[in-house]
């Protein structure tokens, strides 16, 4: 009987087997690397959009933090103008006082009466400071304020009325100086708009 060897058989075989897990092995690495090089490559591309999105909204946010600034500095300024403004009004409501105060003063002044010093401290306070040949007529002053349309709460300063004082001009005649404080009577805008 004839013999056959079947190893040279086995050996190409093993040997195309070998050849063919080669193959694959490298196949599949190359495979793998094109995979894991797209994977990457898409990454990439995604963070380089993403840091380019980050860039347009800095940049943004930037341009609306100056605005922002912007907006704060017109604030300011309308709120300066606002408050001027609000002075201005103030001033202009108040000029026609200071001509009915002085209107007052002089309407409600009675026969030997002479002011010496007038001012007005503050919003409304008046001071007025002056003498009389009579204590009556000091009085009658006071109730004459007090009775204006434009002065209120008229008091004496002091303890009483008055100190004597030798007049100027006959050492025998004595003057009574007096002091007194008054408020300033703010009308109601009905009657300021009458009045103007």
């Amino acid at each position: 009987m004839r013999r056959i060897n079947l190893l040279p058989w086995r050996d190409l075989r093993r040997q195309t087997l070998q050849r063919n897990f080669v193959l694959h092995l490298a196949g599949s690495v190359v495979a793998a690397l094109v995979i894991g090089g797209g994977i990457h490559l898409y990454e990439q591309n995604q963070i380089d959009f993403q840091d380019q999105r980050n860039q347009y909204l800095n940049s943004v946010i930037k341009d609306l933090d100056r605005k922002i600034q912007s907006i704060n500095e017109l604030k300011k300024k309308k709120e300066e103008l606002i408050a001027r403004m609000q002075v201005i009004e103030k001033l202009q409501s108040s000029r026609p006082i200071i001509v009915h105060l002085m209107e007052d003063f002089v309407k409600t002044l009675p026969d030997g009466i002479q002011l010496t010093n007038i001012s007005i401290t503050g919003d409304k306070t008046i001071s007025l400071q002056g003498y009389s040949d009579a204590q009556a007529r000091v009085a009658d002053y006071l109730r004459q304020l007090n009775s204006s349309g434009f002065i209120e709460g008229a008091v004496i300063v002091g303890s009483g009325i008055l100190a004597q004082e030798p007049g100027k001009n006959a050492p025998s005649s004595n003057r009574y100086v007096f002091s007194i404080t008054a408020t300033i009577k703010v009308p109601k805008t009905a009657d300021a708009a009458k009045e103007n």
